[in-house]
């Protein structure tokens, strides 16, 4: 089971440098005490979110959970948009990876067990 990547090497770096540089300009701007008032929100989150879709990688939504982060004031001058894309390339080249391996294990933690020799309760329909 060898999937290959969606997202190559140059498309990634270039993505990764667009996204990091609207985040670096959102922390110089956050340094002195001014406001974006979302036009750098409106220039990432359309083109992450469009493209990540069109190229069909499941993990979209790290990038998504990121970019609605940023809405939340003072967490967005973190380079969470970054981060994001970061985790959708990373999860995207390693698809058996740390996010796969959490998701087996949340699954794994919250299933219903019944031990051996448990009484299980049957209940029927009252008439």
């Amino acid at each position: 089971m060898n999937q290959q990547p969606k997202i190559s090497l140059p498309e990634a770096f270039l993505l990764t440098a667009y996204i990091a540089l609207t985040d670096v300009v959102g922390i110089v701007l956050v340094l002195f005490a001014l406001d974006d008032f979302f036009i750098i929100d409106a220039m990432t989150f359309p083109v992450t979110q469009i493209y990540f879709r069109m190229k069909g990688v499941s993990k979209a939504g790290l990038d998504l959970t990121m970019n609605l982060a940023e809405v939340i004031p003072y967490v967005g001058a973190l380079p969470l948009r970054t981060i994001g894309v970061i985790m959708v390339i990373w999860a995207d080249h390693h698809p058996a990876g740390g996010g796969a391996q959490v998701t087996q294990k949340a699954a794994q933690v919250t299933s219903i067990k019944n031990p051996k020799g448990a009484l299980v309760a049957k209940t029927s329909a009252v008439k």
